[in-house]
This record gives structure tokens, sequence and C-alpha cells, in this order.
């Protein structure tokens, strides 16, 4: 189907249209994926406060506090055995808990 002046008209329509499907299918997932990877990331900073604050906790008693990492602010509070952190995540509040023994 190629002429000497190159792809006909439908020809170049016809790929131009699968080029499109194609990204219009990727991109959203593209998209969750990434949201998906910065909340486990967010997660994983909150595990790292988390110790931070049990290791204030043993030395300082500090009951609360908060750390700033990555432009997101992680806020915990200790009491009752419980140590829970709370921060931003990419769609709504969150918050990561864990009980511990003296």
């Amino acid at each position: 189907m190629r002429n000497s002046d190159g792809f006909s008209w439908p020809e170049t329509i016809l790929a131009l249209s699968i080029t499109f499907i194609i990204a219009t299918t990727l991109l959203p997932l593209l998209n969750n994926m990434q949201v998906q990877l910065e909340e486990k990331k967010r997660k994983y900073h909150a595990s790292i406060v988390m110790l931070e604050a049990a290791k204030k906790y043993v030395t300082e008693t500090s009951q609360d506090g908060s750390m700033d990492i990555e432009k997101v602010t992680y806020t915990y509070e200790i009491h009752e055995h419980q140590i829970c952190v709370y921060y931003k995540g990419m769609r709504e509040e969150k918050s990561n808990c864990v009980t511990f023994s003296d």
C-alpha cells in the first residue's frame, strides 16, 4: 500500500488510531502505579518515624512529636503501649499503629 508519496491516508489514520488507543490505556495504568509507589514510600517513611519515636521514648520518654521527610509531615503519639504515626497519603490521611510491650 505504499506509493511514491509515502503511506496512504487510511494507513496513516489506522496507525494513529492504534497509537492513541495504546496511549490512552497505558497512561492511567502508569499513573496508578506511580500513586501506589508513592503510598508505599510514605508508609516506609512512617515506619522510620516510628523507629525514631521508639528510640526517643526509651531515651527521653518523649510521648509525641513530628518529623518531616521529603516535604511530608509525620506526627507520632505514644500512649498505652502503642505507637501511632499519622501522615498525609496521596488521597487521604493515613495512620500506622503498632503495639509494644515494656
